[in-house]
């Protein structure tokens, strides 16, 4: 691992960045990663067995994704974004309104590498928390060489019976987006045109890119080789479960079946293994008590049917009070 030795001057012009020192990051190639859901990364190659993910508490978290055991967890907290060589991205708490905070983690230990903060639009709060009124999203590709972030921010207004209204204030929502490159070889920092990064695909399958021999609206999965079809099934505690049927997205080929609450949910199939992110929910445990279970990612043995292990991962909806 090459440390982080030298400062770098950066500066983002076109969506106004200022400059300011950071820490350079060794050149690397980047590795291939898989975004789960956002929140779960999981890598590929000489680190299949692992998934980064932000847990409920919002720390980073390093999962074994044979057994569900936590390598390592915190104390950084944020989003994983990307792996690129031996540094983890992941989105981190800004240190304000405007501004965009990047933590470099070693993916073997969670050990700061150090960060890159600098600005964003004003107004733009590029927080990886779950707000009552915003929204920050950023996602990484890697597949020019260069990790490219694409981000977009939404925010509107916060009402209620008895929340005035702000004098000045709109009624309007907002919307801002763009996209920044890290060149981790010259060790520079860009803004580059959004449309310049592939936007994330549809999670649903697209007339031309349906498999010809299955009814029903057709998920991708995360890695885009599995294709996911489900069919409502009666069940005496649920009302409807969900029976899905997963195939081969190159040949069709039948690959296995599961019953689960949800008709679809972001997933990833690696081998027998399926990863899925199961949203909160509450359901019945015996004849007179209910258990209620946080956003998880959850693992299932697609032979048999059983669930291996789950974690609680973060919840990037808002559930806290609302205005009256």
């Amino acid at each position: 691992m090459n440390p982080l030795d030298h400062p770098l001057r950066v500066f983002l012009t076109v969506l106004g960045l200022w400059s300011l020192t950071i820490s350079a990051v060794a050149a690397q190639e980047p590795d291939a990663f898989v975004p789960v859901t956002p929140g779960v990364l999981v890598g590929t190659a000489d680190q299949a067995s692992v998934a980064w993910i932000a847990d409920d508490q919002g720390r980073v978290a390093a999962i074994d994704l044979d057994d569900g055991s936590v390598q390592w967890r915190g104390p950084a907290v944020g989003l994983p974004l990307a792996l690129v060589g031996q540094q983890l991205v992941v989105l981190g708490r800004p240190p304000g309104s405007g501004r965009l905070s990047l933590l470099l983690l070693d993916p073997a230990t969670g050990v700061s590498l150090g960060g890159i903060v600098g600005n964003l639009p004003e107004g733009v709060l590029a927080t990886p928390d779950p707000q009552p009124n915003r929204r920050f999203s950023a996602s990484a590709d890697s597949s020019s060489g260069s990790l490219r972030i694409r981000w977009s921010y939404a925010e509107w207004p916060l009402r209620g019976a008895k929340l005035e209204r702000e004098p000045g204030s709109s009624d309007e929502r907002r919307e801002l987006g763009g996209a920044v490159q890290v060149e981790f070889a010259s060790n520079e920092i860009a803004a580059i045109d959004v449309r310049s990064v592939p936007a994330a695909r549809a999670p649903d399958l697209s007339d031309d890119e349906r498999l010809g021999n299955l009814d029903g609206t057709q998920f991708r999965a995360a890695d885009d080789l599995t294709v996911q079809v489900a069919t409502p099934v009666a069940d005496e505690l649920f009302g409807t479960q969900w029976r899905w049927s997963l195939h081969e997205r190159s040949s069709g080929r039948a690959l296995g079946t599961l019953t689960l609450p949800y008709a679809h949910a972001p997933f990833l199939l690696r081998g027998t293994q399926l990863l899925w992110r199961s949203e909160p929910l509450t359901r019945l445990k015996s004849a007179d008590s209910y258990e209620t279970l946080p956003a998880r990612l959850v693992a299932h043995d697609l032979g048999s049917g059983r669930e291996l292990w789950s974690v609680a991962i973060i919840d990037l909806s808002f559930r806290g009070a609302q205005p009256p």
